[in-house]
């Protein structure tokens, strides 16, 4: 119990406290998935509601954004400054210790914003609104668990904990949604691959990175999936 309330204190906006001991935040990984889905039933819910397509994409976006306290966009803000351009890397992982925010920020922060909002306006069904959080929080661990970290921070708090389980909650969205799917875990991977050959490992912030990229290559794969269609 302890560890899901973790995983709950480390994914979301709402104050549950941090005096979690170290198996706690061990074990939470395994509980990331659920945590998705729970975020993902309020979207699933909201989504019902009768408003028009660029109206109701907003609703989403706003609701998705302040149930992670904008906890995930700050990390890829962040990683956005720290990755893009050319820097020793040195200055890259001093870049993200620094609250203040560069032009790649802007830039990056700006159009994934406006991608996810125009993913989001093509009304997505709940079912895949329900699935596809619960997917991007699973979608980094198998990178977390095998590439190197960057520095001692949140990644090193969790990093080491079991992985089937969260595997297990995850199963059904490929299943349902392989295209979506695919693309989301890609999503993760890049940012993963990026990081590893410019600042040498994986990060906090590079987390949030990869779980905001694999939200939106979600987003963006089940648009392409039902143009197939």
């Amino acid at each position: 119990m302890r560890a899901f309330l973790a995983a709950f204190a480390l994914l979301t906006v709402l104050p549950l406290g941090r005096g979690f001991a170290p198996q706690d935040l061990k074990g939470a990984s395994a509980f990331f998935p659920l945590v998705g889905y729970l975020l993902g039933g309020l979207l699933a819910l909201a989504s019902l509601f009768p408003l028009p397509p660029g109206l109701l994409g907003a609703l989403l976006l706003a609701l998705w954004l302040a149930l992670t306290g904008f906890l995930h966009l700050d990390g890829l803000l962040d990683t956005a400054d720290a990755l893009l351009g050319a820097k020793p890397k040195e200055k890259r992982l001093a870049i993200l210790k620094d609250p203040h925010l560069g032009a790649f920020a802007f830039g990056v922060g700006g159009v994934h914003l406006l991608l996810k909002w125009q993913a989001l306006a093509l009304a997505p069904e709940p079912l895949f609104l329900l699935l596809l959080p619960g997917f991007a929080r699973f979608a980094f661990l198998p990178f977390l668990q095998r590439y190197p970290l960057a520095h001692q921070g949140m990644a090193a708090l969790v990093r080491g904990g079991p992985l089937l389980p969260a595997l297990l909650l995850v199963l059904p969205f490929p299943f349902l949604y392989p295209m979506p799917a695919l693309l989301a875990f890609l999503g993760a991977y890049g940012v993963a691959r990026l990081a590893l050959a410019r600042l040498g490992g994986l990060t906090g912030d590079v987390l949030g990175a990869m779980i905001e990229l694999a939200e939106l290559f979600g987003l963006l794969g089940y648009v392409l999936w039902n143009l197939r269609a």
